[in-house]
């Protein structure tokens, strides 16, 4: 094996040209496998920052109330007991935050928006309010009565500003009566990706639950939120099923696991002739399964784009290694009439193919994870990207996986393209060799 290592080295500087240009080749391959592959983590991170930041914690617990079969709302009675079940079963870097949700009309003179509204606890969340992006105004002013931050897309809607009165109209659960409550727009959020429109009104705690008729010590949600890397929970739907069950045994009636975000529920659940209060413990996945089609539309470019990627490395080093079989016929043939069995001849010119992926690939992922490093976060996005992809700069999250994966399959594609011309060259007599002499 030295020998034959010793001998492709030697043939790769001997025809270097032709290696510098497969060589280029791998390492372009290579390179744009990890830039997609960053891609397409820093796409579904950014999604998830969005989500656990608007909609949902790592696990929620909510509930669903129907005072009578015809009307129903996302909210608990009693959130005070459900947290006293569900505190004990925190884990360690992890705690409770109260949220609120519902769905409301903002209205500014004739202008209308209908959109999902989300409250938070002003006082308890105020070192995590800053993971909202906040075009205009600060989120610490919820904390007076009736006032709203608005997302852009609704305040461009209803074209008002920070500083100006806009009208929240719900309709309270049991009742047929609207409300309605005068609020002050203390902020103007920047659109979190697809979340702009639909996700648009975010107030405080105690105004839903004045928009909404909600008596003290109602919430909507109890989402679970954990600081830092080394706090994440590693079994969301472990840990779900563990609180379904600690639920049920306080005597709470728990729906079973459906994987939907909260607002696809409320549809089907107001045909169902139940009355009263059932609880439903779900994941940050489960709450933006309807964002799925992104990341998995972006997985599918990526996997297509990688097939394109290592086809184009297979028949390019395919070819390269024909044309090199026809120009050594000469080399083989003295190579076997001096001794060189079959074997040897495909484990050279093997290696020699993989030597050119595994050397190019590894070039190339250094070099992308370089770039990635360099442009990550730098790189404003226009509008419609900026929807799709989460975030308003370019959200590359390059990785060491992600490198190993594409160094491992260009070189064996490479390898793959080494095949067929090494056994070829194997197959060449010395007799056939010595003729062309």
């Amino acid at each position: 094996m030295p020998n034959l290592l010793r001998l492709a080295l030697r043939n790769l500087f001997a025809h270097w040209e032709r290696a510098l240009l497969l060589l280029t080749v791998t390492a372009g391959a290579s390179a744009v496998l990890v830039l997609s592959l960053a891609l397409s983590a820093g796409v579904a991170s950014a999604q998830r920052e969005a989500i656990t930041t608007f909609l949902s914690g790592e696990l929620n617990v909510g509930g669903f109330f129907k005072v009578h079969p015809d009307s129903i709302a996302p909210v608990m009675g009693d959130a005070g007991r459900v947290r006293e079940v569900v505190a004990p079963l925190v884990p360690a870097g992890c705690h409770l935050r109260e949220r609120g949700r519902s769905r409301a009309t903002a209205g500014v003179a004739l202008r209308r928006f209908s959109s999902y509204m989300v409250s938070v606890d002003v006082a308890g969340e105020r070192g995590a309010l800053g993971a909202f992006r906040v075009r205009e105004g600060a989120l610490d002013a919820l904390a007076r009565p009736r006032t709203v931050a608005l997302s852009a897309t609704v305040a461009e809607a209803l074209q008002v500003g920070r500083g100006g009165v806009a009208t929240l109209f719900a309709q309270p659960v049991g009742t047929l009566r609207r409300n309605a409550l005068d609020v002050e727009v203390v902020a103007i959020l920047e659109d979190a990706g697809l979340l702009g429109g639909s996700a648009g009104i975010l107030t405080s705690n105690d105004t839903l639950r004045e928009l909404d008729g909600y008596r003290a010590g109602a919430a909507g949600v109890l989402q679970l939120v954990c600081d830092g890397a080394e706090a994440q929970v590693e079994d969301l739907d472990a840990l779900g099923g563990t609180w379904r069950e600690a639920l049920r045994k306080a005597g709470f009636e728990v729906l079973p696991a459906l994987h939907q975000a909260y607002g696809d529920k409320l549809a089907p659940m107001l045909r169902e002739g139940w009355r009263g209060q059932r609880l439903d413990v779900t994941t940050w996945q489960d709450e933006s399964a309807f964002l799925s089609f992104v990341t998995d539309g972006l997985g599918a470019l990526t996997l297509l784009l990688g097939l394109v990627v290592l086809g184009v490395v297979v028949v390019g080093l395919f070819t390269a290694l024909s044309v090199a079989v026809r120009e050594r016929t000469r080399e083989i043939g003295t190579l076997r009439a001096m001794g060189m069995q079959r074997p040897s001849v495909v484990g050279l010119f093997m290696l020699e193919g993989l030597l050119l992926g595994l050397l190019g690939s590894a070039g190339g992922a250094v070099s992308a994870l370089a770039l990635c490093t360099l442009l990550r976060d730098t790189v404003s996005l226009p509008g419609p990207l900026v929807t799709f992809f989460f975030s308003t700069t370019l959200p590359l999250e390059p990785g060491l996986g992600a490198a190993v994966l594409a160094v491992g399959l260009v070189t064996a594609a490479a390898g793959l393209a080494a095949l067929v011309p090494a056994f070829r060259a194997a197959s060449l007599s010395p007799r056939s060799a010595m003729e062309s002499l």
